[in-house]
């Protein structure tokens, strides 16, 4: 009988054992990070905060639009004195 001798089976042996080691810590990293867990509680954050953006954002277009309102008829207003006092001149020259 012959025997197999069997090459390079310590070295493939601690490269599996190195290998187990780093996916232990590398488990071990992202479980401490928050895994998951932390990314959805990020996600949960940012629409919240998207969601108070939101709020503010159409409270102040509210108000923008109501400054533009006041603005535009204090503008009419004015056109309109402007308006009937070039006509009182105009009809002042003409007598």
């Amino acid at each position: 009988m012959t025997e197999k001798i069997v090459k390079g089976g310590f070295r493939a042996t601690l490269a599996l054992i190195i290998a187990i080691i780093a996916l232990i810590f590398s488990i071990i990293s992202y479980q401490r990070t928050g895994g998951m867990v932390g990314v959805s509680d990020e996600i949960k954050a940012l629409q919240e905060k998207t969601d108070v953006l939101k709020k503010e954002t159409i409270q102040q277009m509210e108000k923008l639009e109501q400054k533009t309102k006041k603005l535009t008829k204090e503008t009419g207003e004015a056109l309109e004195k402007l308006g009937k006092t070039l006509k009182f001149e105009d009809v002042q020259q003409k007598k």
